[in-house]
């Protein structure tokens, strides 16, 4: 664990740099993701090193979706005519998402998109806890409250910490410790790890806005290009 999780800093501080080359160079290029039609990835940006998905978990549970699509399980959220899907993969321990996720909950409320958050807990046992209470608190009708406080917060998600912050959120405590282990919360982690692992996702945050993967910390600038960019086009694969 602590091999992977060495990859994934390295990932986040190399994916920083085609950011900052777009500050200097506003042309945007992009090449297709293999094995995804109508879906393409920004010209430049990290590429996955060797066995860096290996240990991402949930191989073929897309597959054990029947009747689903990428689409389907990438943006899960209502979308009103005109919006642009977003997806959002992020970890709690993961500093470039505590500065992301509020940005992007600002933009899902006054920018046309429809934003999916997707649980994606590469950094250890703890990054796990955390993306399960998410995903228990959402059972419940707290996801929102849930991400927010923990990214917001430098303690580590153990179980009391997660009873009252499910006390302050008022949901049952109880059930929220055992539906950490529920059946449904497990498949939807492996379903994003598989989702992870086809778009090449080997670090966090990583993004799917529309038809463009982008991976690493993201510039508020380059963000709302990317949003326009897929704004403007037609025909989206996930229309």
């Amino acid at each position: 664990m602590a091999g992977a999780a060495s990859v994934v800093l390295t990932a986040l501080g190399v994916a920083a740099w085609p950011r900052l080359a777009a500050m200097f160079d506003p042309k945007v290029a992009f090449d297709p993701i293999p094995g995804l039609p109508g879906f393409r990835r920004e010209r430049g940006a990290p590429s996955a090193p060797a066995n860096a998905l290996a240990g991402l978990g949930g191989q073929g549970a897309l597959d054990a979706a029947p009747g689903l699509s990428v689409c389907d399980l990438l943006f899960t959220e209502t979308r009103s005519a005109g919006d642009v899907p977003v997806a959002y993969f992020s970890d709690y321990r993961c500093t470039f998402c505590r500065r992301l996720s509020p940005r992007l909950a600002a933009l899902a409320q006054t920018s046309g998109i429809s934003l999916t958050w997707h649980e994606l807990p590469l950094l250890g046992p703890d990054s796990t806890l955390g993306a399960r209470a998410a995903l228990a608190a959402r059972r419940q009708g707290a996801y929102d409250a849930f991400h927010s406080r923990m990214m917001d917060s430098s303690f580590v998600p153990n179980p009391a910490y997660l009873r009252r912050l499910a006390q302050d959120t008022g949901i049952d405590p109880d059930r929220l410790i055992a539906d950490m282990d529920h059946p449904g919360v497990t498949r939807q982690l492996a379903i994003t790890a598989d989702l992870a692992r086809r778009f090449g996702f080997f670090g966090t945050p990583a993004l799917v806005i529309g038809r463009t993967a982008t991976l690493g910390a993201l510039s508020d600038s380059r963000l709302e290009r990317l949003i326009a960019i897929e704004r403007q086009e037609p025909t989206p694969p996930c229309a």
